[in-house]
């Protein structure tokens, strides 16, 4: 896949996951075939591995620049004291930036994640840890409901269902709900730096999309596909453009790009996300999907039509706003503290799934050591 054609531009990628130290040799060579000067790897909660936060440690070790870390929350040690989750949670913030993490990544406002733990976004257990991330000036990546044909029975993608995105069994909070939620935690916390992942999921109501950014100055969206966005996008014609436009110093680059889809397809195929979005970004002729994301294209349109930005949006949107938000450079690793938190880590997994379990801290350690 050439992307020579592009801008040359700085680009960081503001929204990657990292799970398998097998794949560290890969995740580099597909950063290098899509011209990236750095990433934000994003760690989830994990019923197996507690998180991936061992991974970023160890890349952050290894590579020094080249990787910010937004650390995921350890439940098994939140749950543990669920009286105290507050201070518990707001305890790991500022655990996760004395290690060096350069700020935190929340999965839990997607419908799977919020029923799965069954805490709200606004609840008061959640309290300790959005006050800790106002005052260290935190930036979180933030996934918050999904698209809104996920809740209805006719009109969600097989894709969708086959992973469990149907939300419209009466089992799943309303997207609506969803973003009450965040209304609450920004009443509450106004100086939070948040990037709401895949634009907040509103690239179908543009219009409400500007009054929620008019609403909350200093949250930002994030442009990781979610396919069903670029097609909304194509669907408002040149709303699409002055939306990128007026707003080009709250909007950030990211693919979404994980290992898993590396292990799956290939770095090829994983390079076909940043080809996409950058073809979406930057040129004028209408285009259809790489091979290896056919259903990014919906059945009613011909083509993905581009906006061609000026330059100047796109160093914002490329680095320039993620830079403001999380620092010109990744913040360096307190290997010492990072070592005794893997090791921390290490010894929860043992705890709760067994010496035989999967423990990838273990490994972090040895490599480390």
């Amino acid at each position: 896949m050439d992307f020579s054609g592009f801008a040359d531009l700085k680009i960081i990628d503001g929204h990657v996951h990292f799970r398998g130290l097998e794949w560290t040799e890969s995740i580099l060579e597909w950063m290098d075939q899509v011209g990236l000067a750095s990433v934000n790897l994003v760690s989830t909660p994990s019923l197996e591995t507690v998180n991936q936060n061992v991974e970023l440690v160890y890349l952050k070790s290894q590579y020094p620049g080249r990787f910010y870390a937004s650390g995921g929350l350890d439940y098994v040690q939140a749950m543990s004291n669920r009286e105290q989750m507050s201070d518990v949670l707001g305890g790991q913030i500022h655990t996760l930036q004395a290690l060096g993490f350069d700020g935190l990544k929340l999965i839990e406002g997607k419908p799977t994640a919020r029923k799965w733990l069954g805490i709200p976004l606004d609840a008061p257990a959640y309290e300790g840890m959005w006050a800790a991330l106002e005052e260290l000036e935190m930036p979180i990546v933030c996934h918050v409901a999904d698209p809104e044909e996920f809740w209805d029975r006719e009109r969600v993608p097989d894709w969708a269902v086959t992973r469990d995105w149907f939300y419209g069994d009466g089992t799943f909070p309303a997207k609506e709900a969803l973003y009450a939620e965040v209304d609450h935690v920004l009443e509450r916390h106004p100086a939070l730096k948040l990037i709401l992942a895949h634009f907040y999921f509103l690239s179908v109501d543009l219009e409400r999309a500007a009054r929620f950014l008019e609403a909350h100055p200093l949250v930002c969206l994030d442009i990781t596909p979610g396919g069903e966005m670029y097609n909304h996008f194509t669907r408002a014609g040149e709303a699409a453009r002055a939306f990128f436009v007026r707003y080009q110093d709250r909007i950030v680059y990211g693919t979404d790009v994980s290992t898993r889809a590396i292990q799956q397809g290939g770095i090829e195929a994983a390079a076909s996300y940043a080809y996409f979005v950058r073809t979406y970004l930057e040129t004028v002729e209408p285009f259809t999907p790489p091979p290896a994301i056919p259903h990014w294209l919906e059945d009613d349109l011909a083509a993905i039509v581009p906006i061609a930005l000026p330059r100047e949006a796109l160093e914002k949107i490329y680095y320039g706003n993620l830079e403001r938000l999380y620092g010109a450079r990744p913040a360096p690793l307190n290997r010492e503290a990072a070592l005794l938190e893997v090791a921390r880590i290490a010894e929860e997994i043992e705890a709760t799934r067994g010496a035989e379990a999967e423990n990838p801290a273990r490994e972090v350690l040895a490599r480390l050591l």
